[in-house]
């Protein structure tokens, strides 16, 4: 295995190159117990399943539910109950207990996420901000749900940050070399032609360096190795959002997966791609719902 290490603008960026085959092993190692993990908690692929093979996706409710919906929100009708149910189940699994098994393991929360906004996380987002608007307008529009704009609904959008820190954060980082996300990464000058400038503005059109093993990856800021971290992130991403009614947010999801993915991967942080998200969600949602006030 090949290490560099290449100065950057916030510092540095491990580079690795050559996996070994103990190292592929390790990755799909932890990819198939944490893939598992997702499936059974989410469940959406399961309950897909005809009786009584579905049966287990159940299981929380009758151990949970019932105590929870007993004792807690009395005022709250139970869908209602069932839903804040599911927020608070949400963030623990995929976030509390995460945190907590990674610094029993003396592992820092920054190589999987938690890090700081940085310039280039900035760029992608506000680009991605705009690109989303649309596409989630399409999304909502495609909808057989009505577009309600509810406090319910609002307080779901929370619901995304455990889901990219365990899909986005953890999952990408155990599928590199060194089981952590790279710093910030390295982007070359803006110069060149105004197309190339706005390019390398965003992180792209980067030159081939010494980590590249692909002249096209290279032009993104990839290796093999981060494209297959890229992609079983967009994967598993795109499983969670299987058996939703809404056939384009289920299509879309696949490569919105790998575009959040890329900008968790490329900035050291999952505070960058959730903005995206949210606006994905929120404002589209929120030009229907008022459209229709009217």
């Amino acid at each position: 295995m090949k290490e560099e290490l290449h100065d950057t603008e916030s510092g540095y960026i491990d580079i690795t190159k050559n996996r070994t085959l103990r190292e592929w092993g390790i990755s799909f190692a932890f990819l198939i117990p944490l893939t598992i993990y997702i499936a059974i908690f989410w469940a959406r692929l399961a309950k897909l399943l005809p009786p009584p093979y579905n049966e287990w996706t159940f299981i929380y409710e009758p151990l949970i539910a019932p105590w929870w919906i007993n004792n807690f929100f009395l005022n709250q009708p139970e869908y209602i109950r069932l839903e804040i149910l599911w927020y608070i189940l949400c963030f623990v699994s995929s976030m509390v207990i995460p945190i907590i098994f990674l610094i029993l393991r003396g592992r820092k929360l920054t190589d999987f996420g938690i890090g700081m906004l940085n310039r280039l996380g900035i760029r992608l987002t506000s680009i991605a901000i705009i690109v989303s608007i649309p596409f989630g307008l399409w999304i909502q529009l495609a909808s057989p749900y009505p577009h309600r704009l509810t406090t319910m609904y609002v307080l779901s959008l929370f619901n995304k940050i455990p889901e990219h820190f365990l899909i986005l954060g953890i999952l990408t980082a155990l599928m590199l070399s060194q089981r952590r996300l790279p710093n910030p990464a390295y982007t070359a000058p803006v110069e060149g032609s105004t197309g190339k400038k706005i390019l390398r503005w965003l992180g792209i059109a980067q030159p081939a360096t010494i980590d590249s093993d692909n002249s096209i990856l290279a032009w993104f800021g990839l290796n093999w190795t981060s494209l297959f971290a890229i992609s079983v992130s967009g994967l598993v991403f795109f499983m969670i959002h299987l058996g939703r009614a809404n056939p384009v947010e289920v299509a879309l999801s696949l490569p919105g997966g790998m575009l959040v993915a890329y900008i968790t991967f490329r900035t050291h942080s999952i505070w960058h791609a959730i903005p995206a998200h949210w606006t994905l969600n929120l404002v589209p949602m929120a030009i229907l719902h008022f459209y229709k006030l009217n």
